[in-house]
């Protein structure tokens, strides 16, 4: 079966019409051009943020934008001043009912309480003052605040940030700065593609959900990566997680983690490892005991021999001997320590 082609004659430069001139140097142009994108684009390069949920893989994004990407943008603003409320509201709201759960007495708070739980805040708009006036107090009251010192047994972020100073936030005319939109928390649903231009080269970060939920969509991101960061939360040695309450948060991030570092598709890529969360860590070591939750640690329950039991935990389960791992300690809500951090990260990827 034969078949047929035709291909277009060359436009000569001394029998073209000035219409043909014209249309060869155009497309000429445009060609010129797709091979410059063509370039930038092999320059482009692709990370993951990866993790299970709350180890604050959209913290470390935040700092990218801060540090490299030029910060946000007024309708970001906007955002996180009703974000900022929220997390205000739910802060209390959580307390209250976990209370309950854990039988905390609350005679002293109920009317506030039931002020509470009875509203539903628009928080694009200000705070009814008594709703206000109600969060203050719950938040002020002995038996909340011993609720909250035991909040390794219930499912609850630790925004007290924004507990310590509710005025400024729920004023009219407030205006977040960079460590309040640090601080502040919305749960990552989906897979999100940040870019920013770190010298000359464009970096394509996504950051995805932690969630059980919402892991089945990371695969489609799994082409083509340069680089993982894959985030651990520390200070969740003796917390659980919020889809099953007898699974430590720790254990369920290495069994994460055991499937990204030894999929096949990674096999070439950079397993950059942030171990995150080192003050609360630190802070939590003073009255928990790691122990009580991995019976084989048994040295001595501070700092030092913590982080580096979990590390050598993290890389007991590389499989690729030839894959190397590389960790680093960080605060992701520290723009000065994230930036040294991050400064040496994408060093070593752009080598």
């Amino acid at each position: 079966m034969g078949g047929c082609t035709s291909k277009e004659a060359p436009v000569s430069p001394n029998t073209a019409s000035p219409a043909e001139a014209k249309q060869a140097t155009a497309k000429s142009r445009d060609i010129d051009r797709q091979l410059l994108d063509e370039k930038a684009v092999s320059k482009d390069i692709k990370i993951l943020l990866l993790g299970t949920a709350e180890t604050g893989k959209s913290t470390v994004l935040k700092q990218l934008r801060i540090i490299h990407g030029g910060g946000f943008t007024d309708d970001d603003i906007k955002t996180f001043r009703c974000t900022a409320k929220k997390n205000i509201y739910d802060t209390a709201k959580t307390l209250v009912l976990a209370m309950e759960e854990l039988k905390i007495p609350r005679e002293e708070v109920q009317a506030s309480i039931d002020l509470l739980l009875a509203s539903e805040p628009l928080y694009h708009e200000t705070l009814p003052m008594k709703l206000v006036e109600a969060i203050k107090l719950v938040w002020s009251d002995s038996g909340v605040q011993y609720c909250f010192s035991r909040s390794n047994e219930f499912q609850i972020i630790d925004l007290s940030y924004f507990m310590q100073d509710i005025d400024r936030f729920i004023a009219c005319d407030y205006i977040p700065t960079n460590q309040d939109i640090l601080a502040s928390r919305v749960m990552t649903s989906g897979v999100s593609e940040t870019k920013v231009i770190i010298k000359g080269t464009v970096f394509r970060v996504f950051d995805v959900g932690g969630q059980r939920n919402e892991r089945k969509k990371w695969i489609h991101v799994f082409d083509n990566v340069n680089a993982i960061f894959f985030l651990f939360d520390l200070s969740a040695f003796n917390q659980m997680t919020v889809e099953d309450t007898n699974i430590n948060r720790v254990v369920e991030s290495l069994t994460v983690f055991t499937f990204i570092c030894n999929h096949n598709v990674f096999k070439k890529t950079a397993m950059i490892i942030f171990m995150n969360k080192i003050d609360l860590l630190r802070d939590k070591l003073e009255h928990s005991m790691v122990q009580d939750y991995f019976p084989e640690f048994t040295n001595a329950n501070d700092y030092k021999e913590v982080s580096k039991f979990f590390a050598e935990k993290i890389a007991s389960f590389n499989k690729n001997p030839d894959k190397q791992l590389y960790f680093h300690y960080t605060q992701a809500n520290d723009t000065t320590k994230m930036k040294a951090v991050l400064a040496t990260v994408i060093e070593s990827i752009l080598v």
